[in-house]
């Protein structure tokens, strides 16, 4: 089974968005949390680290695991998005590492509604972390 996580960088009521490179297999151009398959034999907490340290340059060390959600025509529940609400990292500022990402920036609710998002899910979970 193929498990995602997903990090909402949560700071000052906004949320860190990367917005997914135009030549990406899957949501092109959209905007995304951080995060990434969980390796085989790899815990999603310390996929979630990586990934985090990967992607953006950034270290979560307070976080934890909110809610799992699927993509809506995942019908059997056959890959599982594990989202972690992050509200503590290293790092000075987010950067965008590797060719991922083409943008990133931190986003108050009424702009992540207005936003191309790669799943409708992400938005509920939004809703309830910066409010």
């Amino acid at each position: 089974m193929t498990k995602i996580v997903c990090a909402a960088f949560v700071q000052n009521q906004k949320v860190l968005l990367v917005r997914r490179a135009a030549h990406r297999k899957w949501y092109p151009n959209h905007w995304d949390l951080v995060g990434g398959h969980v390796d085989k034999g790899e815990q999603p907490d310390d996929a979630v680290v990586r990934e985090s340290v990967e992607e953006v340059g950034l270290r979560p060390t307070s976080f934890k695991m909110f809610k799992t959600i699927y993509e809506a025509d995942d019908k059997k529940e056959q890959t599982p998005f594990h989202v972690y609400m992050v509200t503590g990292w290293t790092g000075k500022n987010a950067q965008l590492l590797g060719d991922e990402h083409s943008e990133l920036g931190w986003f108050s609710l009424d702009k992540v509604e207005e936003m191309d998002i790669a799943l409708d899910g992400y938005r509920s979970i939004l809703r309830h972390l910066l409010l």
